[in-house]
């Protein structure tokens, strides 16, 4: 007879310690150590939420797949649909860009660490080229640097078609709410993470919905208006250390 609770994973010494805090396991330590305590739980939050649909801890080609299937569904686009189609190849292209960035053993899935680290790279890109003032990523100089990988716009692309419920070219508060509660939030607090969004704002178009995106991905700031973009009030240290393999 096997004993009571075989089969699971047991928790290792510095688990115990300090679950919140894998920077202290001799195994895992130093893979996302740039990244800051209140970043990690953003990038977390948005994995958990938006592509681990399964919980198993790791994002893979169906993930992929199934969020653009569940899309379309929303949008009642068939699949010869232009729409369908430009989905489809969008999160083609994100999985592929994943795989390729942040699937370090190449083994067709990507982890919540490798996920980390991923952004941890990001961010050291866009600080080696520097911030540039009111600016949005749609708004590329070519006399001036690269700030963000072609990826990554379009993983913000994405996130704005998400939203846009009427395929207007714009965001609105129904919209931001209609979706977010889909993905866990309450209605409530959607609206007041709009509120404090948008600051006073009645729509966001896809440049300045690019700009919150930037700072919900990139900032440590906790008071920044991006910080709203999960229709959460807050992120604690620690909170999503339950979905952590």
């Amino acid at each position: 007879m096997s004993r009571p609770g075989a089969g699971r994973r047991e928790r290792r010494w510095w688990e115990w310690m300090c679950p919140c805090c894998p920077c202290l396991c001799p195994e895992q330590g130093g893979q996302y150590f740039n990244v800051s305590p209140f970043r990690r739980e953003k990038l977390l939050f948005e994995f958990n939420t938006f592509f681990d649909v399964n919980r198993d801890g790791l994002l893979e080609k169906r993930d992929f797949e199934t969020a653009g299937e569940r899309l379309c569904r929303r949008g009642g686009w068939l699949p010869e649909d232009p729409r369908a189609v430009r989905v489809s190849q969008l999160m083609s292209n994100l999985w592929l860009a994943l795989r390729k960035h942040a699937d370090r053993n190449h083994d067709e899935k990507v982890t919540r660490l490798e996920w980390l680290k991923l952004w941890e790279e990001v961010d050291h890109t866009w600080s080696a080229v520097g911030p540039r003032e009111n600016t949005h990523l749609r708004e590329v100089v070519e006399e001036e640097p690269q700030r963000s990988p072609e990826w990554l716009r379009e993983y913000f692309n994405y996130k704005f078609i998400l939203l846009d419920v009427s395929g207007d070219g714009v965001l609105d508060e129904e919209e931001f709410v209609y979706i977010m509660s889909q993905h866990g939030a309450s209605e409530t607090d959607a609206k007041n993470a709009w509120f404090l969004m948008c600051k006073g704002r009645r729509v966001l178009d896809q440049a300045a919905f690019e700009q919150l995106c930037e700072e919900f991905f990139l900032s440590d700031d906790p008071t920044s208006a991006g910080t709203y973009l999960g229709a959460r009030l807050y992120f604690l240290p620690g909170e999503q250390r339950d979905m952590v393999p």
